[in-house]
């Protein structure tokens, strides 16, 4: 009676409040985020937290601790959450001790009930690209500002030669369904080609950019077996010239490029290996390496991409298509700052950071169980009208649901022109 009456005396929140379904939707999870211990001299769980973020989540102007404190005492909030308020303090030291890992299994439901309806609308793979696709990772990382006082932040010059602190998220993301595998907040003095190295699995190919061209990295894609390395994950990396510390490809040797190849932009394919000036550290010298170059339109000038893998049995256009799907990554770094806001870190903890960012994936998990689409460049446009108090979330899912009809109309008809051309070519 007591909480009904709190609940009633509860203000209503100015503007409307979406998200409270996806809530309700995740109501069984909730009682494993209740931790006993609470906080302080308030007890504040990780539930209430969890529930607030969330709700921030999709409405945009909810993003300040402040704000967060004034919208929990609300109607709307009240009817999820066990505190009449949430103080900013409270939330603030609360951040510094999360335990982001505790959402995992909300993530993991998510994930599983994604792949049973991913696996009913998959199509069977009808080629080498689009049976790459379904193991491939697009791996990169992206800086966050964070305050100077911040001790794990990475310390940088920007142009003005001026120093500033900033908060390095690194980030593997499926290139099938757009949903990060793993998303870390990296420690201070690990590069991202050493931290990238930590998490290679078995099985996958990952898509790396020019940030991550350690010979570790490369390392960790093999295993011993005998007296020989095998390779037990492939990568599509993308090099610099060689000169410099940019390796060479020696004792290389020139492989036949096809007319698809060129039509992909292809311009060269060899295999060799990569020789070091410090032999000791780099194991893979007697690894064959293939280089793939690929050519490319950008502001209006002719350049080469230099493309290393160590996949051997699929065509050169197969490597350069399979590169192009790694911008996958970075329209949802782009995102990940636009809309859910990552540009203003609400804490300064590395845990409270990842803690937020976890209630963003899961929140992106739930949006595309809900749509039935994946995430895209239509739904990250239209979540930015969201974000800028255009329109709500629920106006713009049937445009989504709408456009991404018209996509699969056009995609199959692009296939049966294909199909068409290619029967009349035999």
């Amino acid at each position: 009676m007591a909480r009904e009456a709190t609940i009633k005396e509860a203000a209503v929140w100015p503007e409307t409040v979406v998200g409270g379904k996806y809530v309700r939707l995740l109501n069984r999870y909730l009682g494993q985020l209740r931790d006993e211990r609470g906080h302080g001299n308030r007890r504040l769980f990780l539930d209430d937290v969890f529930v607030t973020y969330l709700l921030a989540f999709f409405n945009p102007t909810i993003r300040s601790l402040r704000t967060i404190e004034d919208f929990s005492q609300s109607l709307q909030a009240q009817k999820h959450v066990s505190l009449r308020r949430i103080c900013r303090s409270t939330l603030s030291d609360f951040n510094r001790l999360a335990d982001p890992e505790r959402l995992t299994p909300i993530l993991d439901a998510l994930r599983a009930q994604l792949a049973r309806q991913q696996a009913s609308q998959r199509r069977r793979a009808t080629n080498d690209l689009n049976g790459l696709l379904q193991q491939a990772v697009a791996v990169d990382g992206t800086f966050l500002p964070a305050t100077a006082e911040v001790t794990w932040a990475l310390a940088a010059n920007n142009q003005r030669n001026a120093k500033r602190s900033r908060a390095r998220l690194d980030v593997q993301m499926s290139v099938e369904n757009w949903l990060p595998e793993v998303m870390v907040v990296a420690p201070a003095g690990l590069s991202e080609s050493n931290h990238a190295a930590r998490y290679v699995e078995s099985g996958k190919l990952y898509l790396y950019d020019r940030g991550f061209s350690g010979f570790a990295l490369l390392d960790a894609h093999y295993r011993e077996e005998g007296e020989q390395l095998v390779a037990h994950a492939h990568f599509v990396v993308r090099y610099r010239k060689a000169g410099g510390n940019s390796p060479e490809l020696a004792d290389s040797r020139d492989q036949p490029v096809s007319v698809a190849d060129r039509q992909a932009g292809v311009v060269s394919d060899r295999v060799g290996h990569f020789v070091s000036s410090k032999p000791a550290r780099h194991p893979l010298r007697d690894v064959p390496l293939r280089e793939v170059l690929v050519e490319f339109e950008s502001e209006g000038q002719t350049k080469n991409l230099r493309l290393i893998t160590n996949l051997m049995d699929v065509s050169a256009a197969t490597i350069a298509q399979l590169y192009r799907y790694r911008w996958q990554i970075e329209l949802f770094f782009r995102w990940l700052k636009c809309y859910a806001r990552f540009d203003h870190l609400i804490s300064h903890a590395r845990e409270g950071v990842l803690t937020h960012f976890y209630v963003t994936v899961i929140a992106v998990l739930l949006m595309y169980l809900h749509t039935g689409h994946r995430p895209s460049k239509y739904l990250f446009a239209l979540m930015s009208l969201v974000a800028s108090g255009g329109t709500t979330l629920d106006n713009v899912l049937p445009i989504l649901r709408e456009r991404e009809r018209q996509n699969d109309l056009a995609r199959q008809s692009a296939a049966r022109r294909l199909a068409k051309k290619r029967s009349a070519g035999c």
